[in-house]
């Protein structure tokens, strides 16, 4: 399992250290950083092995600046265990990729050539001197940095699965896939001479009609003579025919098929909805059969889902984690995918003046979340519409459903658009968990107003709000004695719809007074979050 991830001048990621669970969300606007996040991970640990080649240039360097240099370190537990060849071990805790340029000429270049490293780590965060030759009698043993080998990239490699979600990236052929690892032991116990051979060659000659030969034989002939005229010895013996893919390790050329009215598709062709739908088949797959695959870094999971295929692919990745089958590190713009009841698993991605910020629950914060998650019981409270607060600039904090029409209806009123402006309106489903809510706000650093009802024969629960807000006095706002008698609404029948007929008609100068906290609350916020980019730029 990848445990943290450091990154230092990487696209617009200048100095950024992240730990890592076995279920990371980066939830954050778009511009900030988050894609850039799963794509140092991919360079270091993805399906191709990092090279200069690898990077933009200057496009990858902070503000485009080459003199800089560009450091990506993963770090994973277990550690890889290398053993030299006096057969001391040594642990290797982390993988540094870097790109920078030469500091003096040399044979490998000159002054200001951009050159890559790639660098096994220990837990001081060096690269270690082994011994690389078996010391002979009167020799002396050699000793040289450790360079990093398939087998140690391949201990904490990653799967990493794009935006585009094509089923192209899932197939056997591709390295470490989950299909190539769920088709391992049928690999295993594949016979090829088992028939399959004479199957083979039984298809071929049905595919190869004489147009098909005619095609093979003009190919062949030039072929020899191109051959010929190089002076190769072999032209003569040079067979050229059409054949599958791969005919010797056949589950490589296996492809996803879709049928419908009679058609069959390959699955590469469909539209990126079925294809999707297909690769949650794929993850099914894996989550039943039960193999462990390491890590999986997935570009905005519900891309080309709806909200339910959303949920169940959402449940179906925390399922994983949970069964060890595998870690999950993904960016998502989704309410869904970002949960608010697994807040250890959220990093918000931010950026102000130029720079990138994570902000996660840390120690205190985490155990006191986890207490009030069991107290209230959170995976009720939360759903997908109470998780936008993760993806707002500031959030207004209210008891119930009538409590949220007014704030909107008020700030229509106030000509304040709360979408333009990142607001985001959270019921907190009564008076009693709004201090869990408050809670979760003060630990990510979200901006927030609270609104509750004084109500009598409440004073332990207003005590408890206000104990939650602590010493942010500007942050609550009480209706006295409460929002139906400020209205002068009695009954509790049909409320919600009686609370927005009574604030839809009456004009700003027409409320009464005991409606205002409300207002203040809208006003305050907004002007918070004005003077907060004001900061920022």
């Amino acid at each position: 399992m990848l445990t943290n991830l450091t990154i230092k001048n990487f696209r617009c990621l200048e100095d950024v250290d992240v730990p890592l669970g076995p279920l990371v969300a980066f939830v954050g606007p778009n511009g900030t950083g988050k894609t850039t996040i799963l794509r140092a991970i991919d360079l270091v640990l993805g399906d191709a092995w990092p090279s200069l080649r690898s990077f933009r240039i200057p496009q990858d360097f902070t503000e485009f600046d080459t003199t800089r240099e560009i450091s990506i370190i993963v770090s994973f537990n277990p550690p890889y265990i290398h053993t030299d060849t006096l057969s001391k071990d040594y642990e290797i805790n982390a993988l540094r990729l870097s790109c920078k340029p030469y500091k003096r000429s040399g044979k490998w270049g000159e002054v200001g050539d951009l050159h890559v490293d790639f660098e096994p780590i220990n837990g001081e965060g060096k690269v270690p001197n082994v011994a690389t030759t078996q010391r002979r009698k009167g020799e002396k043993t050699l000793f040289s940095p450790l360079r990093v080998g398939n087998e140690m990239r391949d201990h904490a490699r990653v799967l990493f699965i794009d935006h585009r979600r094509s089923l192209a990236q899932h197939y056997p052929s591709i390295r470490g896939s989950i299909l190539g690892r769920l088709l391992q032991s049928a690999r295993k116990s594949f016979d090829p001479e088992g028939g399959f051979k004479e199957a083979y060659e039984k298809a071929m000659d049905f595919l190869r009609t004489s147009e098909v030969k005619e095609i093979e034989e003009v190919v062949e002939s030039t072929a020899r003579r191109m051959l010929g005229f190089l002076g190769t010895d072999v032209a003569k013996s040079v067979q050229i025919s059409f054949g599958f893919a791969d005919p010797a390790n056949p589950f490589n050329s296996l492809r996803l098929q879709y049928w419908e009215a009679g058609l069959t598709i390959p699955g590469e062709e469909l539209g990126l909805g079925i294809q999707s739908a297909i690769v949650i088949g794929i993850f099914e797959a894996f989550r039943q059969i039960e193999e462990d695959i390491g890590t999986v870094v997935i570009e905005e999971p519900e891309m080309y889902l709806h909200p339910q295929a959303q949920r169940y692919f959402f449940k179906l990745l925390c399922e994983l984690t949970e069964r060890n089958q595998c870690q999950v590190i993904y960016s998502t713009h989704s309410p869904i995918f970002a949960d608010v009841n697994k807040f250890e698993s959220l990093r918000l991605v931010r950026r102000a003046n130029k720079e990138t910020s994570i902000v996660y629950v840390k120690g205190d914060d985490s155990s006191t979340l986890e207490k009030e998650r069991d107290k209230y019981k959170i995976s009720n409270r939360f759903d997908s519409t109470k998780n936008e607060l993760l993806f707002s600039n500031g959030a207004i904090l209210v008891e119930g459903y009538g409590d949220r029409i007014a704030v909107n209806i008020l700030a229509e009123k106030l000509d304040i658009d709360l979408d333009e402006k990142g607001i985001a309106v959270i019921e907190c489903g009564g008076k009693g968990g709004i201090p869990l809510f408050v809670k979760v706000c003060k630990a990510l650093n979200i901006p927030f107003k609270v609104v509750y009802d004084e109500d009598s024969g409440e004073d332990s629960r207003n005590a408890t709000i206000r104990e939650a807000i602590g010493n942010k006095e500007d942050c609550h706002y009480i209706i006295r004695p409460s929002l139906e008698r400020v209205l002068g609404i009695e009954s509790d029948r049909d409320k919600p719809m009686r609370i927005a007929r009574e604030l839809e008609n009456k004009r700003l100068d027409e409320l009464p007074d005991g409606i205002k906290p409300f207002l203040y609350a809208i006003e305050s916020l907004c002007k918070e979050l004005s003077n907060n980019d004001k900061e920022k730029s």
